[in-house]
């Protein structure tokens, strides 16, 4: 790598931490990816990697998953692809407020962070367009993810009262969320399984540089909950670059902001996202 193109590269990256750094409030991540490629006829090629995550501001691990995938492409613009990934997620302690049956508030069921397998099964249409040295595409994609059913544990947190205004009261006192409770049980509650289903839709454009290793590139996505009407889940956006550092070998680099588009996924992320390629 020439200083000339090593001084750009120190730049882009330096320019992504200053957005990183104004998120305090919110989650900041890693992701990195190991794959390899290999094209078994000039239409067909065939793919298989390696995923891992770390979330929570690196305090802990997220996602591993494995997968593997088929691309055809139909034409010198268009391309077909079909892929399974095996997922174990790693979900975070959450708390929700408990109503009884008269729809009155009743405390909190709060659950224990625990692993989850899943099964994903992928189908893309993805057609490109080239402009000069821009390269424009989009790609559709559907997904089906099956979660397998697990376990675990649940604090409940039951008859709310105010210590102030509690004189005489000496028997046990449990604290959650600024609020304090006189019972507490911790349960075993049950995951059951369930499909989800999604449209997820990503507008990409490159840019090739004359006689350079990087090749730019900047996308957005929509995730679309195909079981509620097409509702919006969250946006995601990545700014990153490829490095050919030769044919065979090929790293990406790439800053990604996700941001919650309804009630249920509120909240943003901002991802550093690292990947390594190798090119049978």
């Amino acid at each position: 790598m020439t200083m000339h193109y090593k001084r750009y590269f120190l730049m882009g990256l330096s320019s992504l931490w200053p957005t990183i750094a104004l998120a305090q409030s919110d989650d900041f991540g890693v992701w990195t990816s190991i794959g390899a490629e290999k094209d078994l006829t000039k239409q067909l090629s065939v793919e298989a990697g390696v995923d891992f995550r770390a979330e929570d501001r690196l305090e802990s691990v997220a996602r591993w998953a494995g997968s593997v995938g088929l691309g055809y492409k139909v034409c010198r613009n268009f391309k077909l692809g079909v892929g399974y990934v095996y997922l174990y997620d790693r979900e975070l302690q959450e708390g929700k407020v408990n109503y009884n049956e008269e729809m009155e508030r009743n405390g909190y069921n709060v659950d224990h962070g625990f692993g989850q397998s899943k099964h994903r099964f992928t189908f893309d249409a993805i057609g490109s367009i080239k402009a000069g040295r821009f390269k424009f595409s989009l790609r559709e994609r559907y997904q089906l993810t099956h979660s397998l059913s697990t376990d675990c544990l649940r604090d409940r947190y039951r008859n709310a009262f105010d210590p102030d205004n509690a004189m005489g009261y000496n028997g046990p006192r449990y604290e959650y969320n600024g609020e304090w409770f006189k019972k507490k049980e911790t349960v075993t509650d049950g995951k059951s399984s369930k499909n989800r289903h999604y449209l997820r839709s990503r507008l990409q454009v490159e840019y090739n540089i004359p006689k350079c290793p990087f090749n730019p590139f900047v996308s957005y996505e929509i995730t679309n909950n195909l079981e509620n009407g097409m509702d919006s889940e969250k946006g995601r956006l990545i700014v990153g670059t490829e490095y050919k550092l030769t044919k065979q070998h090929i790293f990406s680099f790439g800053y990604l902001f996700e941001q919650g588009m309804d009630g249920e996924h509120e909240g943003a992320k901002h991802i550093l996202d690292l990947g390594y390629k190798f090119k049978f």
